[in-house]
């Protein structure tokens, strides 16, 4: 037996007397993405996808002519029939391509020789092109590299594929 007190009114009630019938569970509540809400969400999810993915290509093309650039010399290091002289050349030219691309030609057409070269050096710390300026200014200048100078062909060329790679950050 138990009491339950309503205010001031007391009712008695004996626990067997109490019959309780099956549980009534409530229809379950349908989830479906028909609101005008999940329209929304979903189309901006749409849209920022759409955008990120524009971004992306975007950045992709923009850098091009950086993976242009790094295949060229990759290309050049495979030849074997250019002497030192014109592969120092032809990779200079490609450096000079890239700096005009990325720095403008107000900055870069001017630069030649010792100033080309520190220039160079100055956009990429650990670059030391200014290290093989002598063969440098003699493969450019002279279309020559004499025998007495040490010219290591795969330095140069990483030398200036990390130049490449590393300018623009």
């Amino acid at each position: 037996m138990f009491a339950l007190k309503l205010h001031t009114l007391t009712v008695l009630q004996d626990a067997s007397d109490l019959v309780l019938g099956d549980i009534i569970e409530p229809t379950p509540v349908p989830f479906t993405y028909e609101t005008i809400g999940w329209k929304i969400v979903f189309a901006l999810v749409a849209i920022l996808l759409i955008y990120i993915a524009y971004r992306l290509y975007k950045n992709y093309k923009k850098k091009q002519y950086l993976r242009e650039a790094v295949a060229y010399i990759q290309d050049l290091q495979k030849q074997t029939d250019l002497d030192a002289a014109a592969y120092i050349n032809a990779v200079m030219f490609q450096l000079k391509q890239t700096a005009l691309h990325t720095f403008g030609r107000l900055e870069v057409a001017r630069l030649y020789g010792t100033a080309w070269l520190q220039f160079l050096d100055s956009k990429v710390n650990g670059s030391n092109f200014k290290d093989d300026e002598a063969v440098i200014l003699e493969a450019v200048y002279k279309q020559e590299v004499s025998e007495s100078t040490a010219f290591n062909k795969e330095k140069f060329s990483n030398k200036s594929i990390n130049w490449i790679k590393q300018h623009a950050r």
